[in-house]
């Protein structure tokens, strides 16, 4: 999907999604494959976000008008969430629905250094979002799985999909990893808010260290939040750590209180790297640029996560 978003298509876009001013610039966010994001000036007025909806890609099907209905059930929350300012269906002017969101001036986690204090509170506010009472806020349109092994199913059926979307489910690592996961689904407790995607560049540091702001809601789900953490673990491995997850230095304390068994912990941690793998091959076929991993990164931590779960691949 390419779209040279000119300052003039930038305006009417804004136009059609309830939101005034003349903007004078669009830059694009995103440099990967997920919805198409712009910080859009305006004259006279702040910056705004604009998210285009991808007609196909790694987390299809895409919607942004329900990352947008998340986001405004969440602007009650303790959770610091970028205003919603307007929306626009399939008739917008860029030819797929897109939202308007505020714009939130802080540098992502990547940008600002690790220290502990920054690592506590975006382990805290991860924890906070698991904790919400998803209820009251009116998310239950996410359509919550019951206690057990339903939460698992669901997300290894979406991703399945994709493989077969994009021809990739043929592949033996992916198709083994499947069937492996298919054989150790964890026993997950009563639904809670799951963001999705908890990779530190979603999440925005004040100057005091304090996370100011959390964005892109597109995964958010009603699952089990260890699917959370999980990811978090299987990213790390992709960069170098070589740890089993209940060790990894984000994940644990938070693993630690849920007082789950190891077990599970590391199914999700292959469950998310099975995902890393698939998003890999589309990736690779339709992304702007290459992936920032490689497969033969998903082929060692796949061989780590199998070991810890008490697995491995059959020969080919």
């Amino acid at each position: 999907m390419d779209i040279e978003l000119t300052p003039a298509l930038a305006t009417e876009a804004l136009a059609a999604c309830g939101v005034s001013g003349k903007a004078v610039s669009a830059e694009r966010l995103d440099g990967g494959v997920s919805n198409l994001t712009w910080q859009v000036k305006r004259v006279g007025e702040a910056p705004v976000v604009l998210r285009l909806e991808r007609p196909q890609g790694i987390f299809q099907p895409y919607d942004v008008r329900r990352e947008a209905r998340v986001i405004r059930c969440l602007e009650s929350s303790p959770i610091p969430v970028p205003g919603v300012l307007g929306e626009s269906a399939e008739d917008s002017p860029l030819g797929a629905p897109c939202v308007v969101l505020s714009w939130l001036d802080h540098p992502h986690m990547g940008m600002v250094p690790m220290t502990p204090e920054v690592v506590d509170n975006y382990r805290a506010m991860v924890e906070s979002i698991h904790a919400l009472g998803w209820r009251s806020l009116g998310l239950d349109f996410l359509d919550p799985p019951p206690a057990g092994h339903e939460a698992a199913l669901r997300d290894l059926d979406a991703v399945r999909a994709r493989a077969v979307a994009f021809n990739c489910h043929h592949d033996h690592l992916i198709g083994e990893i499947g069937a492996i996961l298919n054989r150790n689904l964890p026993d997950s407790p009563e639904p809670q808010l799951c963001h999705g995607d908890i990779n530190v560049f979603n999440y925005l540091v004040a100057q005091d260290n304090t996370i100011a702001g959390v964005v892109d809601w597109e995964q958010a789900n009603l699952g089990d939040p260890l699917s959370d953490w999980g990811l978090i673990t299987a990213l790390a491995s992709l960069k170098g750590l070589n740890a089993p997850p209940e060790d990894h230095p984000l994940a644990a304390p938070a693993f630690q209180r849920s007082r789950r068994d190891v077990h599970d912990l590391r199914y999700w941690m292959l469950h998310q790297i099975y995902k890393l793998a698939v998003i890999h091959r589309i990736w690779s076929e339709i992304g702007d640029a290459p992936p920032w991993y490689t497969w033969a990164d998903i082929e060692r931590v796949s061989e780590s996560a199998l070991m810890y779960l008490g697995e491995q691949l059959r020969e080919q």
